[in-house]
């Protein structure tokens, strides 16, 4: 592998994906397949889910007004 990276650099064909019958190296983002990137992605999905109800949890927290009964911003 050290030899392949030297010929080709980090995003050459130097890498071997584990489970294959064949030894062909690939690229480093093909050998780490498929799986990973899109557990990155369900990752970030599941955070961006938790920063909404994170928001909604603290905008359901906010006092209101006693005068017209809005709920104050972080401005008033």
């Amino acid at each position: 592998m050290v030899q392949k990276l030297r010929e080709h650099g980090p995003v050459g064909p130097a890498f071997w994906r584990f489970g294959r019958d064949h030894r062909q190296p690939q690229p480093l983002l093909d050998a780490i397949g498929d799986a990973y990137l899109a557990r990155r992605q369900v990752a970030r999905e599941e955070q961006r889910r938790r920063a909404e109800r994170e928001a909604a949890q603290r905008e359901a927290r906010r006092p209101a007004c006693a005068d017209c009964g809005k709920k104050l911003t972080d401005a008033r």
